[in-house]
């Protein structure tokens, strides 16, 4: 398949464009350029200008801030088919968190004033861009609750079904998430200390509860999990 057929294959599957037609996926496709991203590259910070919304084609995202005090937070991972940027989008405002490759990716990237235009002719993608955000919306509210409201147990459990349910694939033990995240990244997106993640991944795992794989993480008992995501102590 040439370049245009896999970015028109990721557009008629992502979560925003996926309800148009071939014909107008098509006539979306001449707005847009295709990016190329070495893993590691910062896409944009927060506080850049918003002038731009990327459907990936391949590879994956890292979402995340920084506090201040030098803190990260990572808020979500973006994979094929899935878009980012969206917010900006439709309020012109700067970004609200960084954007970083984590794998090489290709970008399909679209500029806001076409965007707009589009939506304008296209109420039903409309529809779907406030669907993301309110998805979005809830899953931070949720990691807030979780900062906030939970002890440690609990919030590393809800996390790793968070991953398991956005990037989770079956196999033979369990779901392996699929995602090759570090030490640091599960433990930003955990909003916890490293050392602290580790301490309850490696008791999970010394139970039976889960196991590693190289740097994937397999949820060998899921159920046993969920119980300890419902305890909100």
């Amino acid at each position: 398949m040439d370049k245009l057929g896999r970015v028109r294959e990721a557009l008629a599957d992502s979560d925003l464009f996926g309800c148009l037609t071939e014909d107008e996926i098509d006539r979306l496709l001449a707005f847009g350029t295709i990016v190329k991203v070495p893993a590691g590259k910062v896409i944009f910070q927060k506080g850049d200008p918003g002038d731009s919304l990327a459907v990936v084609i391949s590879g994956r995202i890292r979402i995340g801030t920084v506090s201040a005090e030098g803190r990260e937070a990572v808020l979500n991972f973006i994979e094929p088919g899935e878009t980012f940027g969206e917010m900006a989008i439709l309020d012109g405002k700067p970004r609200c968190a960084d954007a970083t490759a984590i794998e090489p990716c290709e970008l399909f990237c679209l500029r806001r004033r076409d965007v707009l235009a589009f939506l304008e002719a296209h109420p039903e993608v409309a529809l779907r861009v406030i669907g993301v955000l309110c998805q979005r919306l809830r899953r931070t509210t949720e990691m807030v609750e979780d900062a906030n409201l939970r002890a440690m147990g609990p919030r590393v459990a809800r996390a790793l079904l968070r991953l398991a349910a956005d990037h989770g694939r079956p196999v033979r033990e369990g779901i392996r998430i699929e995602l090759d995240l570090s030490q640091r990244e599960l433990a930003a997106y955990c909003g916890l200390a490293r050392e602290n993640v580790n301490r309850q991944l490696s008791s999970w795992r010394e139970a039976g509860l889960l196991r590693t794989d190289g740097r994937r993480l397999v949820l060998v008992d899921r159920p046993a999990l969920e119980r300890i995501a419902a305890d909100g102590r």
